[in-house]
């Protein structure tokens, strides 16, 4: 019974296995399910091919088509890493039967796609072929598997491909019971793969391959990237797809947009986004692009990314839209999207072809963008991916840092960007739109002058309609009561961003309009009425006169200075800091020193309370001068002898005074104490910083700075009036050069040349360093 629900319980988790693999196969792009299909039929045919042994008997492998180590090596060393791709070229009815017998189903599919390139651009099916394997990294070009050494070996990427393809086989056959675990990438694998990219290596340096192709240098300039967009407008009476093809680059180069992602955009994708007025004086504007497919974003995720109004007119991605949407809608005779229900216009797309629901096919985006290159004579590999690499490296010459490129480029996804932030990289929309990256820089001249009404009104004038449609809706407004039946916020945000672009194309033709004439806008409403007229002259003038505010220029124009004032300020709160810690340091041994003194003045109070204790227990007479010259009064025995103690008075029993004994003389004063009269010591805590031999002198003789002079307090205090660790060292240091005057001066010379003498052999330097030099001077005696 055991094993029966132990089978069953594997049974069923084998089964959610092969779902979870099967529903990841059926999520797979549709090229890379029709890429490893064709793949995986060339395994199972080579594995049920004979082989001869080395007995020259045949044999084919037991295990049928089982995906194995082993197998995989051998594989790849037998067939995929002996194919070569050969140039196209006439061959005999014979010899193309043959090749066709050779062909597989992924190279018939690979040569077709080819072959209709080719017819497009009018070039050598070759040529068509090197473009395929170029612009897209999943496309396999079309090989023989040959012996000879002519032809091109496979790259790394293409030989990656068919292993990629076996191994989705594998997980397959795991998935439904098999007991080869063991996965077949291993060693020998990596080790195949690592010898090819070796292999194409040399093969590329010997054949000469053009090195540049994939350098920095594989791209388009500032002026190929102008020439591009003039190109395009002023072609546009003759092609009118080029305002499709315009905006397709202009998407790629400033939203870092992979082909696919352009294509595939729909207007349901996009939206407006206001940003403060802390980024300029004008209004500034972000066009942003819901993305949630692609090759980078397997899982569906919400991504997104935006761009400002550009500087240039001419490079404005929101103007580039404008102008398109004008076209289908005003000129093409499109008709306007229908907001009654979100499937009448969430399948409408950006870039439209025959079908505005149908996604533009790569052959048609690639042959567009072939023509607009070679017009302007730009040579690359790659077409449809080069505006992406373009747009980054454009970002990083003109100092956006890598962080905000690998965040407009969605090569670096956080969980707070997916989840919570809007993911739009401000630093890097600002230096692509031609500002720099720090906010209060925006300012276009073109947006101050804001159109007429009447003007407006004429571009899209179903706009109005529909709002009116979206508020009722918002009060719960069914469709017969003049709203809609269902909420649908990405229509309430469309019509948002239509009546911007409404501004957006006013003011950015009215810009053009000298430089392109010829464009056919002119030729249709409101664009040919005098009122447009008027307003564009009026643009044209304002634009050609404007002066920026005085804050952006001043920011624009000298930022030395900025960086100068921040410096400063950093520096002056540094040594505000450095000087504040000085202070309380100052402070705190100030403070040490008074408690100190008054530690010791306490410790001698008590000491003469003592002794005044004693005197009168022993009833002994204290005058006034012995009391006031042990505590260091004045002298004030001057008049009458005035004693304190008994009556003064004859005795009655001897008639003489009791002062005429021993115990009548005066106090005399204890041992070390100061003689009567004299003052106690001066507090000093510190000497005065000098700067010259004078003035240390000078300080000795006489004082200096409102100080006594130090002659005198050590000839009548000696070293008691130094009191605390401070004033002595700076004593100890300053009489190195009292002593060497003194010495000078005994020897005969006078004091002025004693100084004079000393100045100059301190020759500029500091008081400090005369002390040190003079020490050191003695100790070498």
């Amino acid at each position: 019974m055991a094993d029966l629900s132990w089978a069953a319980a594997d049974e069923r988790a084998r089964e959610a296995r092969q779902a979870g693999l099967q529903a990841k196969k059926d999520e797979q792009p549709a090229n890379t399910t029709k890429s490893y299909s064709a793949k995986q039929r060339e395994w199972r045919k080579w594995c049920q091919t004979p082989r001869a042994g080395p007995d020259g008997t045949l044999y084919t492998w037991p295990d049928g088509e089982l995906v194995t180590p082993d197998k995989l090596a051998a594989w790849l060393k037998e067939d995929i890493l002996l194919r070569r791709t050969k140039a196209t070229k006439q061959r005999s009815d014979k010899a193309k039967a043959k090749a066709k017998a050779a062909v597989t189903p992924a190279q018939e599919d690979a040569l077709l796609k080819a072959q209709i390139l080719a017819e497009g651009l009018g070039e050598p099916l070759a040529e068509a072929i090197r473009i395929l394997c170029e612009d897209q990294e999943d496309y396999v070009p079309p090989a023989t598997v040959s012996q000879e050494e002519d032809g091109i070996l496979l790259t790394r990427s293409t030989v990656d491909a068919y292993v990629a393809a076996v191994m989705e086989l594998w997980r397959v056959q795991v998935a439904h019971g098999s007991k080869n675990t063991d996965n077949p990438r291993g060693a020998a694998v990596h080790g195949f793969l690592e010898q090819r990219g070796r292999q194409r290596a040399r093969n590329d340096r010997e054949s000469y391959q053009d090195r540049g192709m994939d350098g920095i240098q594989a791209g388009y300039s500032t002026t190929e990237w102008l020439a591009i967009q003039t190109h395009l407008l002023n072609t546009i009476n003759i092609t009118p797809q080029n305002l499709r093809t315009r905006l397709d680059l202009l998407l790629g180069h400033y939203y870092l947009l992979r082909g696919e992602n352009r294509r595939k955009m729909e207007l349901a994708d996009l939206s407006l986004l206001d940003y403060p007025l802390s980024e300029g004086t004008t209004l500034c504007s972000c066009l942003v692009v819901l993305l949630r497919d692609g090759k980078l974003n397997k899982t569906a995720r919400k991504e997104f990314m935006g761009s400002l109004r550009h500087r240039d007119p001419l490079l404005c991605t929101q103007g580039a839209l404008a102008q398109l949407l004008f076209w289908r809608w005003h000129i093409a005779g499109e008709p306007a999207p229908n907001f009654r229900r979100r499937q009448d216009w969430y399948r409408i797309k950006v870039l439209v072809g025959q079908d505005r629901e149908q996604e533009l096919s790569y052959s048609v985006q690639l042959q567009e963008t072939w023509r607009v290159f070679g017009a302007v004579g730009l040579t690359t590999a790659k077409k449809t991916h080069l505006p992406r690499k373009a747009g980054a490296q454009d970002a990083e010459i003109h100092g956006t840092s890598l962080t905000q490129i690998s965040q407009a480029g969605r090569w670096n996804q956080s969980v707070l960007c997916l989840a919570y932030l809007t993911h739009l990289p401000r630093e890097f929309m600002r230096i692509v739109a031609g500002f720099s990256k720090t906010p209060g820089d925006y300012f276009l001249a073109r947006a101050v002058y804001e159109p007429p009404t009447a003007l407006q009104s004429q571009l899209w004038p179903w706009i109005e309609e529909w709002e009116a449609r979206f508020e009722a809706r918002a009060r719960r407004c069914q469709w017969a009561q003049g709203g809609l039946d269902e909420d649908d916020l990405a229509g309430d945000g469309f019509l948002k961003l239509m009546r911007r672009l409404r501004i957006v194309l006013l003011q950015d033709l009215a810009v053009l309009q000298p430089r392109f004439p010829s464009l056919p806008f002119y030729a249709y409403a409101p664009f040919s009425s005098n009122e447009w007229a008027q307003y564009a002259h009026t643009v044209q003038a304002g634009v050609a006169d404007a002066t920026e505010p005085p804050s952006l220029l001043l920011q624009r124009a000298m930022p030395e200075l900025c960086s100068l004032v921040e410096n400063t300020r950093a520096a002056l709160m540094h040594n505000g800091q450095r000087l504040a810690g000085q202070l309380a340091s100052n402070q705190q041994e100030l403070t040490t020193q008074l408690l100190s003194q008054l530690a010791t003045q306490q410790q001698q109070l008590n000491q003469q309370q003592q002794l005044l204790d004693t005197l009168l227990q022993r009833r002994l007479p204290i005058t006034i001068t012995n009391i006031t010259g042990f505590l260091g009064g004045p002298d004030t025995n001057t008049g009458p002898d005035t004693s304190i103690g008994p009556d003064t008075s004859t005795s009655p029993d001897t008639g003489t005074s009791p002062n005429t004994g021993p115990a009548s003389q005066p106090m005399q004063s204890p041992a070390g104490s100061q003689p009567s009269g004299l003052p106690h010591p001066p507090c000093v805590t510190s000497l005065t910083k000098v700067h010259t031999v004078k003035d240390v002198w000078r300080e000795w003789k006489e004082g200096y700075a409102g100080q006594p002079a130090i002659q005198e307090l050590e000839g009548q205090w000696g070293n008691r009036w130094r009191v605390g660790n401070k004033i002595k060292t700076q004593f100890c240091r300053r009489k190195v050069i009292w002593d060497t005057l003194l010495a000078s001066i005994a020897k005969g010379s006078s004091e002025e040349e004693a100084v004079s003498k000393l100045e100059q052999q301190r020759n500029g330097h500091s008081i400090n360093w005369l002390v040190d030099r003079l020490r050191h001077r003695r100790r070498n005696k």
